[in-house]
């Protein structure tokens, strides 16, 4: 059953994942336009793109595990990722290319935003489902030896009840009854009696 968030959480995360996203996209913005330059918004495309790749990753790992519960999820992916990414910043942007007279940077741009965002998104799946494998493989190797024990008693007793019940042995000499005393000494006075009859 799908926990129900009150409505002052769900708001509540949403804040904090939005006020972090704007923050990251105001710190990360300029640094990107340092690097690449103004010339082509560069910028705006690598922050959606990672965005894309994120929210694929963040939404595989939050529907297949515990460990991103809907609180987390809400502020990770609605809250962070809603404010890290912006569709209006690559539309302005699209447009004021065309403002330009750019019309082939424009039309590229369009296209490799789109593209690369189906792209990042599947990246982003492929990437999640890779986490989940590696997860299960270290609780198999951190589980290993308690497994290996268990099996190996398995086997042993399986080993026991497919040879069936144990025979006894003979045992040779005379067989010594419970009392200390051999059979053959406890049958003489019997012998004697039958004798004297």
């Amino acid at each position: 059953m799908a926990q129900v968030l009150s409505a002052p959480r769900r708001l509540g995360a949403v804040a904090i994942g939005g006020f972090c996203g704007t923050l990251a996209r105001a710190v990360l913005s300029p640094f990107l336009q340092a690097c690449f330059g103004k010339s082509w918004p560069y910028d705006i495309l690598l922050i959606n793109l990672s965005g894309a790749l994120a929210l694929a990753l963040v939404t595989v790992l939050a529907e297949a595990t515990f460990l991103i519960g809907p609180t987390r999820r809400l502020l990770i992916t609605v809250g962070f990722l809603g404010a890290y990414t912006t569709f209006s910043s690559l539309a302005l942007g699209d447009v004021l290319l065309l403002a330009a007279g750019r019309w082939l940077a424009a039309a590229l741009y369009l296209l490799v935003s789109l593209v690369g965002g189906i792209a990042a998104v599947l990246l982003g799946q492929w990437l999640g489902g890779r986490c989940l494998a590696l997860r299960g493989w270290w609780q198999v190797r951190r589980q290993r030896g308690r497994w290996a024990a268990r099996s190996i008693g398995q086997l042993a007793l399986a080993d026991r009840e497919a040879d069936g019940p144990a025979r006894a042995e003979p045992v040779s000499g005379p067989s010594t009854s419970p009392l200390g005393t051999s059979q053959a000494q406890a049958s003489r006075p019997r012998e004697q009696a039958e004798g004297e009859r």
